[in-house]
């Protein structure tokens, strides 16, 4: 006998399911979902009565007959007017916050600074203000918001809710996040580490869409990797999987290689592969003084500089060499059909591209290793944001 808990799991499944493919497919028949999905009609039908009951889709007219003729079917779609979720990116230093609708569609942004030393409490009561502002601009209630998706950098303890360690926001695991965000806004609150929040990003709606095997490789101030495996996150016991950046790098350089630039005994790649040490590098041996806080926009200009380009490579080919060993141990681990490369230098800088997917190329050619394809991340600034926004959307298009 089938249990009330069983019928209404089932019930779930099936509704997230019509959800994805009318969100993927739509304008959508029920017809058409019938087909796909296996079910009865008139299972469908009452499924997707109740969405548009519950207004989480709408009718939008008539489709094409059949060449066989016949009546038009009706076709269904997201309702974008009355459900709505937000989206945080958390970093060292600021915040952004961004509202959507369920087709992931931005509709404001917010963000704000802060200084590293502030108190947790009042960056989360200014991050409550810019919601409820945001809510206002957009004439959107609060109870018409669904949930809310939240990355951040460190080890997250998902038990909790909260951050268990991260060196960039220090005293921020003592405060419970989803706890203290439930109790103001009263919806499920969705904590997740922020590389893995872009790789599901990019994994839904970016350079890993419609592929069940990805690994979304993130350079910034460190260095991560978020694992999406037959189309799930892979958090690893206790959530430290893809910390890539902890990975010692001695092993790799023997006494007989010879690095100018770039590599200066440290231990870790994440010290190594950071932007700061690259902009660091470029600077100083292009006879400028290396500036005590990094910005995003210098190294840019320096990554796309064509003046003395032959020095500029010297040290690219230094750096890309480093990323390629990284980049051949994922696809030997796990093998992605895609390796994504998210962040500032892969983005600006084609050369390190080229030259990552030459290395693992040369590299795998005595092993029998097939390895995917390496691309640069389609969200690109907006990563971290769109991943929030996906987190956040779970708790429609995905069964728990």
């Amino acid at each position: 006998m089938i249990q009330k808990a069983d019928t209404q799991m089932i019930k779930r499944f099936n509704e997230t399911q019509l959800l994805k493919l009318i969100r993927d497919l739509g304008p959508i028949s029920r017809i058409e979902l019938a087909n796909r999905t296996k079910m009865s009609k008139v299972a469908v039908f009452d499924i997707i009565n109740r969405l548009i009951e519950q207004q989480y889709v709408e009718d939008v007219g008539k489709g094409k007959s059949t060449k066989r003729g016949g009546k038009r079917p009706s076709l269904v779609k997201l309702d974008t007017s009355s459900h709505f979720v937000i989206g945080i990116e958390l970093r060292r230093r600021e915040a952004l916050l961004t509202l959507a609708n369920v087709e992931a569609t931005i509709i404001q942004i917010k963000k704000f600074n802060f200084n590293v030393e502030t108190d947790p409490n009042i960056v989360i009561g200014k991050m409550f203000s810019r919601i409820d502002t945001m809510l206002q601009n957009a004439n959107v209630r609060r109870d018409q918001l669904v949930s809310i998706g939240i990355g951040i950098p460190g080890v997250i303890d998902y038990h909790l809710g909260k951050l268990r360690f991260a060196d960039t926001l220090k005293g921020w695991d003592t405060v419970e996040l989803r706890k203290v965000f439930n109790s103001e806004f009263g919806v499920p609150i969705i904590l997740e580490n922020d590389v893995n929040t872009i790789a599901l990003g990019e994994s839904i709606l970016g350079a890993g869409r419609g592929v069940l095997d990805i690994v979304c490789l993130w350079i910034g101030s460190g260095i991560g990797a978020g694992i999406v495996v037959n189309g799930q996150l892979i958090r690893g016991f206790g959530g430290g999987a893809g910390e890539i950046g902890y990975l010692e790098i001695n092993r790799h350089c023997s006494t007989e290689m010879s690095f100018r630039h770039i590599y200066k005994d440290q231990k870790f790649f994440g010290d190594v592969l950071s932007e700061q040490n690259l902009h660091s590098v470029l600077l100083t041996h292009l006879g400028n003084v290396p500036h005590k806080t990094f910005e995003t926009k210098p190294i840019i200009s320096l990554l796309k500089s064509k003046t003395n380009q032959p020095l500029i490579n010297e040290i690219l080919d230094e750096y890309a060499y480093f990323l390629g060993i990284l980049c051949l141990d994922i696809f030997k681990i796990i093998n992605p059909e895609i390796l994504i490369l998210s962040g500032t230098i892969p983005e600006n800088s084609p050369y390190v591209v080229e030259k990552v997917n030459n290395f693992v190329s040369e590299n795998t050619r005595q092993i029998p290793l097939f390895s995917g394809s390496i691309v640069v991340g389609k969200l690109k600034e907006k990563a971290g944001l769109q991943g929030a926004i996906t987190l956040a959307l779970q708790v429609i298009f995905e069964s728990d």
